[in-house]
């Protein structure tokens, strides 16, 4: 999937100042920076990560926000990196929320720091713990991982076209009729994570149950204003748009971030067949390393029991086995090691029929690989296919026989690797091209057949 995209913020409002917003009048800086010199006040977010969200002074002391600056009240007033953060006085609520700080007045007023200032605001935490909109089809069981159907497709909704055009409705129904029940919705800024909230998980309703994949892209970080990515601002960009995710979307059985991101066109290409951590660009590789750490330790940020399994690797899978090696054991490209490590619940896969088998296919030298086995054996975790199709090379007649190979194949791995399910790729035809099930009008390929009665054999 080829797809990266938006964000918004805000402006303060100026006429509903009373004790907060702005620039200070007593000479103070209206805007302060994360000060790295300042040992006191600023530590490694590697070893000593974000506050839990919803940690609020009082009772703590202090709160350590995703860049990690620690933030503290005295007398009132508010402390970012030990200098004083905007202007505000009789403050008797800071609170770590979702990625953001917010602050509260004597006066009974809400103010969240954006664009280094105080924003009029509202109190952020929600007056249920979860929202009847998401309760029902949230809770539905599978034979996958933590409540996540074994069979599954990808979906769009966040692109328009079919997948609006549709009725959400219709789409669940042509999902239960298939057997495949589990959706992958991808999701690229804080608007489609309220469309995914609000519209496409009560639309989809009871039969089908979503897994979000939540892709924060370094590159759109507004606060950069065109200059490059950090490991820093990747690491807080999706720390913030995860935790928020987190709040809007609790209790999905599984999340995923980030989306092929070593195939992504900042990087060099790929050298070899990627089995090596040394055929990756190093260049970049801390950028990516940033926003699969910020958004694992985001979402956990809130879901601090571990309710949801995440899946943060965003590999586009095949051979590139040495992306997996390189990222969750702190190594890079250059040989170095002892860098942080991304953390993640699952191993996430992509597969297309180009790479045959994924128990027995082949290098550009002629090498056998069994990926399945290479992977359970390195980490000992659960595998899903998010991504898995049909390329266009293939005939009708191949599509069927792939299918009909495949799919009982994936699910007889579920004992010998731990594979715990896949989303094919797709649903529908759509601008990514015309892998779908079901052609960009709804109607129903020859291969729809075929998938309905490969999924029904195989339970």
């Amino acid at each position: 999937m080829k797809n990266n995209a938006y964000i918004k913020l805000g402006i303060c409002l100026v006429s509903l100042i009373v004790s907060a917003c702005g620039g200070g009048s007593d000479g103070t800086p209206s805007s302060v920076n994360n000060a790295a010199v300042d040992p006191v006040s600023v530590v490694n977010i590697a070893t000593n990560p974000a506050s839990v969200s919803g940690t609020s002074i009082p009772p703590a002391a202090s709160i350590t926000d995703s860049s990690g600056a620690i933030w503290t009240v005295k007398s009132g007033v508010i402390y970012r990196a030990n200098l004083k953060a905007g202007f505000s006085q009789d403050v008797i609520l800071l609170l770590w929320y979702a990625g953001k700080i917010y602050q509260e007045n004597v006066k009974k007023g809400w103010w969240v720091w954006q664009n280094n200032n105080w924003v009029a605001s509202a109190d952020p935490r929600p007056t249920t713990t979860a929202s009847s909109s998401t309760s029902t089809s949230l809770t539905a069981t599978g034979t996958g991982i933590n409540g996540m159907p074994f069979f599954g497709v990808n979906e769009h909704y966040a692109y328009g076209g079919v997948y609006q055009s549709i009725p959400l409705s219709t789409q669940a129904s042509t999902m239960a009729d298939l057997g495949t029940t589990g959706v992958r919705q991808d999701v690229h800024g804080y608007d489609q994570i309220d469309a995914l909230a609000n519209t496409v998980i009560p639309g989809l309703g009871s039969k089908v149950t979503v897994m979000p994949l939540i892709n924060a892209y370094p590159w759109d970080d507004p606060t950069l204003n065109g200059r490059t990515p950090t490991e820093a601002s990747a690491y807080t960009y999706a720390y913030n748009m995860a935790a928020y995710a987190a709040t809007k979307l609790k209790g999905v059985p599984v999340v995923e971030f980030g989306n092929e991101y070593d195939l992504d066109s900042h990087n060099a290409r790929i050298a070899n067949d990627g089995v090596n951590v040394s055929d990756y660009d190093n260049t970049y590789w801390p950028v990516w390393r940033g926003a699969l750490r910020g958004s694992y330790d985001g979402w956990r940020s809130v879901d601090t029991t571990g309710q949801t399994k995440v899946i943060a690797t965003a590999s586009a899978g095949f051979l590139y086995l040495g992306w997996y090696k390189g990222m969750l054991t702190g190594v890079q490209p250059d040989g170095s090691s002892g860098h942080p490590k991304v953390k993640t619940d699952i191993i996430q896969l992509h597969w297309y029929s180009d790479g045959l088998d994924p128990e027995n296919t082949w290098g550009k030298d002629g090498t056998n690989y069994n990926v399945l086995k290479i992977l359970h054996d390195a980490y000992n975790l659960p595998i899903m296919f998010t991504e898995i199709g049909v390329n266009y090379d293939y005939s009708v007649a191949q599509a069927q026989a792939y299918i009909a190979k495949t799919i009982p194949e994936l699910y007889a791995a579920k004992s010998t690797y731990n594979v715990v399910g896949f989303q094919w790729y797709e649903l529908y035809d759509d601008p990514t091209g015309t892998y779908g099930i079901l052609t960009n009008s709804g109607a129903k390929k020859a291969i729809y057949s075929s998938m309905k009665a490969a999924v029904a054999a195989s339970h």
